[in-house]
């Protein structure tokens, strides 16, 4: 890192305290959570070196660089990324994305479209103050924890990440390291993947404090999520998951062309 210090975006979400972990109290780094929707442009601005963004935003960032072998990923049901619906999915007229959502608001629009055949309106929604009264929504999209906390209430509850496995038989690779342009060295890289490894390693820590600390979740639905449903090793069919993705969003006019996973990849 050439000495310098190195400043992190995250999300402030219990699926990134895994890889985030070992990174507080460093002196060398900068650790700021904020919003998904908010770090890309953070990263434009030069605001932060690299952040934890979602897998769609790294499409609209030229030049940008994402650590190879670390993400947040799942390969069927992830729960907290969740539809409420009122309606069944194929007859969906209007439908809430969670405002602070860049990848699985786009990959919400993906499987509307693309499974179940319905060209709903979308509009944003305060992931904070869920719509759930507001009768004009056939659905609503949460993402995080704001998902987990939220209780189905009479609402049909749709997972995300299962719906894509069964829909394309891929993982679903949600969030990456990206560093902006020219920013970032192998030395970082190695930091940010041992630090997931040291993470990973201290899983059980990490469950029960999300027991201890929140209160919308317990131990057993803590230990579930974070080892069985998320998922942060990115390997080859994670990579083709989000290739797969990149080239939906492409073709729907969501993501510019001319993107590829192998020149985005960062050297370690």
């Amino acid at each position: 890192m050439g000495g310098q210090g190195l400043k992190l975006g995250t999300v402030p979400f219990l699926n990134a305290v895994p890889l985030t972990l070992a990174l507080e109290n460093r002196a060398e780094v900068e650790l700021r959570a904020e919003p998904p929707a908010r770090l890309l442009p953070l990263l434009e601005e030069g605001g932060v070196d690299a952040a934890l963004v979602s897998s769609f935003a790294m499409f609209h960032l030229p030049g940008a660089r994402y650590v190879p072998g670390v993400g947040i990923a799942s390969r069927g049901r992830v729960k907290s990324i969740r539809l409420f619906c009122r309606k069944p999915p194929g007859e969906l007229c209007r439908v809430g994305l969670d405002a602070w959502s860049l990848s699985a608001a786009n990959m919400a629009r993906v499987i509307i479209s693309r499974k179940w055949g319905a060209a709903p309106e979308f509009v944003s929604i305060d992931p904070r103050r869920p719509p759930r009264e507001d009768k004009s929504l056939d659905a609503f999209l949460l993402i995080g924890d704001n998902a987990l906390r939220e209780e189905a209430g009479g609402l049909d509850l749709i997972d995300l990440g299962g719906v894509w496995t069964e829909f394309t038989g891929l993982p679903f690779l949600y969030a990456v390291w990206l560093f902006r342009p020219r920013a970032g060295d192998a030395g970082a890289c190695r930091l940010l993947r041992e630090a997931k490894e040291e993470g990973v390693r201290r899983l059980d820590e990490i469950i029960a404090r999300a027991a201890r600390e929140l209160p919308y979740i317990d131990e057993a639905t803590a230990r579930d999520y974070l080892t069985n449903c998320i998922r942060y090793d990115v390997g080859a069919d994670e990579e083709e998951g989000l290739r797969r993705y990149y080239a939906y969003l492409a073709e729907d006019g969501l993501a510019p062309g001319g993107w590829e996973a192998d020149r985005a990849r960062m050297e370690e």
